[in-house]
């Protein structure tokens, strides 16, 4: 029954092209596919470096009266800041998601030769993801207010039981908007390569190749899930390790200066953590090669199941 199921028949033709790509190894295409890794999501985690703890000694005595009265304006800056890189990182990555289609299904490993092409489709993805985004934190607020914001539950033991019941409406939500996110990123984006389409289209075009394999996705998602979930585990243990090793010669100069300076310094600790990071992000990132070019090569050959007229593979 098994190979009549697409979700597990297309998990050894996934890793064989994925292999058949990267083995042996050609760093041109391994550095370009890192950095779509970079943008798709990689898995990469960045440890929490900045824990420094500033002491009233660190500011200047001039500047401790007008601080509290800037510092709304610098927060707000920040976020600002923050957003800004956010919606431009979101829409890379929306553009990027098109770009890793194409290079898969033509075996041209280029970037610069998709992107320019794929920014308008890139766009639409991009608005797609900030609406639905929106939509979730909208109705996770409206309900809150509902629930919360007319004073009527009161507080202590009631609005503690009735926040731990939410727990499971909230889940259900994320693991909704979550499958909406899965679903457009591996079947509705190369439908819209194939149809030259907008997002809603490819929406409406999935939902008749679902209804005729409702089972079949069914399953992809399980699948999906579960070697995913294995795959992150894996890739994480990897990206450890590698982090580690990099660190052994950092720390080792880092403990030899300590000694030379007879103390901490944190100009020292900046000026071992930019290289080091210069070196262990590419790390991770590479490490992060196979598992997001797996996952892509599954996806396409999966939605090739469900809809052989959406084969973009070559054979």
């Amino acid at each position: 029954m098994a190979e009549d199921i697409y979700a597990f028949n297309r998990l050894e033709g996934a890793f064989h092209r994925m292999k058949s790509l990267l083995w042996p190894a050609r760093w041109g295409i391994w550095l370009r596919l890192a950095v779509i890794a970079l943008f798709v999501g990689g898995g990469i985690s960045i440890p929490n470096v900045f824990q420094y703890q500033f002491e009233e000694a660190d500011f200047l005595a001039g500047n401790a009266g007008s601080f509290p009265e800037i510092l709304p304006m610098v927060v707000l800056g920040i976020i600002a800041v923050v957003l800004a890189i956010a919606l431009v990182w979101m829409f890379i990555g929306a553009t990027m998601q098109f770009v890793f289609v194409d290079m898969l299904s033509t075996g041209d490993i280029h970037i610069r030769r998709f992107f320019r092409e794929r920014l308008g489709k890139g766009t639409r993805l991009f608005l797609f993801e900030i609406g639905i985004t929106v939509a979730m934190v909208l109705a996770i607020m409206a309900l809150f207010l509902i629930l919360f914001g007319f004073g009527s539950i009161g507080t202590g033991a009631a609005a503690a039981l009735l926040i731990i019941a939410l727990i499971p409406i909230i889940l259900v939500a994320a693991l909704i908007f979550g499958l909406i996110f899965l679903l457009t990123t591996d079947f509705v984006v190369p439908i819209m390569i194939r149809e030259d389409c907008g997002v809603i289209e490819g929406w409406q075009r999935l939902i008749g190749v679902i209804s005729a394999g409702l089972w079949q996705t069914a399953a992809y998602v399980v699948v999906r899930f579960v070697v995913g979930l294995i795959a992150a585990i894996v890739q994480a243990v990897l990206v450890i390790i590698a982090l580690l090793i990099i660190a052994i010669p950092f720390v080792l100069i880092g403990v030899v200066l300590l000694a030379a300076f007879q103390g901490g310094n944190i100009a020292l600790f900046v000026v071992l953590l930019i290289p080091y990071l210069i070196i262990a992000i590419p790390a991770a990132l590479l490490i992060a090669v196979p598992f997001v070019t797996f996952f892509r090569y599954y996806a396409l050959l999966v939605l090739e199941g469900l809809g052989p007229g959406y084969r973009l593979l070559p054979e």
